[in-house]
């Protein structure tokens, strides 16, 4: 399976060649990524898809979350959590 950041930038590589897709990817994107990848995406995890103008930049940031020292050691070594819709370690 791809990492979110592979699927990531599969989507928008994509929205930015197939302009149908594009739309749709905008307009549902939970049915537009199942379908992309195959996958199913929890009914618990909301799905957004926001498209960037000249007078609108969206920035995303991480969940903010409280690592032990043990977990920020681990993400400083290049371990842990992944970005997107995937599961968090």
């Amino acid at each position: 399976m791809k990492t979110a950041e592979e699927m990531r930038d599969h989507l928008i590589a994509k929205a930015g060649t197939d302009a149908a897709f594009r739309e749709k990817l905008l307009s549902d994107p939970r049915t537009s990524i199942e379908a992309e990848f195959g996958i199913t995406i929890p009914e618990s995890v909301s799905v957004q898809v926001h498209e960037n103008s000249i007078q609108t930049v969206h920035l995303v940031l991480p969940p903010a979350v409280k690592l032990s020292e043990a977990e920020l050691a681990k993400a400083a070594g290049g371990g842990g959590a992944t970005m997107g819709f995937c599961t968090y370690d």
